[in-house]
């Protein structure tokens, strides 16, 4: 018993009778009081107790369980004058974290790897961009740190666009998230799949047949010329497009030439 809650109850002794019934609710309240904190430390102990003692599959379907529905605190611009909400990663990982703190897992990347990649053009309706093109699978571990040996492996895929080097970054974020959406079961609300995504296709490299058709017309100063002014080190670093464009300005010049002639 606390020695303030016993000087409390002596001190109520010494006082007139008509103040010891208040001093015996003061006491009765503080010995609720006690009562209540170590009910609640011994509920702690052994919620402590079952959580250690659950196997890995066990904790994430608890997580899964009490988780809920993630909040959405991302806008997402569709281009068309609307948007919608989607969930970001650090919706995933904000609500994940409590969870994954109580029941004691913890989440370890093993490997990332980049499985396609390209430069791409993107039609807008200001017109063509170009852009780079990343997808990303990521593997990651979920870990019972009671259990060390007990482990769920789980991999997500992302894909990230960008125009200058963040592309990477992107696609490996959306991996991360969709790995842990998928291994907590988690409600994402509404499918932002549903949206049209902009149209995009793969940039064509010219071809051997064009490159030497392009030696065959142009001089040497003459590629040169042209390169520096495409900020190209060299032919092979054109696509199909600018190939053809070049052999037809060269091609147009020639008719003209003969029709000039004749």
């Amino acid at each position: 018993m606390r020695k303030d809650l016993i000087e409390e109850l002596r001190s109520g002794y010494d006082n007139e009778p008509s103040s010891l019934s208040k001093e015996a609710e003061r006491m009765a309240e503080l010995m609720g009081e006690a009562a209540n904190e170590l009910d609640n430390y011994q509920l702690y102990t052994e919620q402590i107790h079952d959580i250690r003692s659950m196997s890995v599959w066990e904790k994430v379907y608890a997580v899964s369980s009490e988780i809920g529905r993630i909040q959405m605190t991302l806008n997402v611009e569709t281009g068309k004058g609307s948007s919608y909400k989607a969930i970001s990663i650090n919706d995933v990982v904000d609500s994940l974290l409590p969870l994954m703190t109580k029941y004691r897992l913890i989440v370890v990347p093993l490997q990332k790897e980049i499985i396609e990649q390209a430069q791409i053009t993107t039609t807008t309706k200001y017109g063509e961009k170009q852009q780079f093109y990343v997808r990303v699978k990521a593997e990651y571990e979920v870990i019972n740190i009671d259990k060390p040996q007990e482990r769920i492996k789980t991999c997500g895929y992302g894909d990230g666009i960008d125009s200058g080097d963040k592309a990477t970054g992107k696609a490996n974020t959306y991996a991360r998230k969709y790995a842990l959406i998928d291994l907590f079961n988690l409600s994402k609300g509404d499918d932002p799949d549903k949206e049209a995504s902009q149209e995009y296709k793969p940039i064509e490299k010219s071809t051997k047949e064009q490159i030497a058709k392009i030696n065959s017309l142009y001089s040497e100063k003459e590629i040169n010329t042209m390169l520096k002014r495409m900020k190209k080190a060299d032919l092979y670093n054109i696509n199909w497009e600018e190939a053809e464009k070049m052999i037809a300005k060269r091609d147009r010049s020639l008719v003209n030439d003969q029709t000039e002639t004749f």
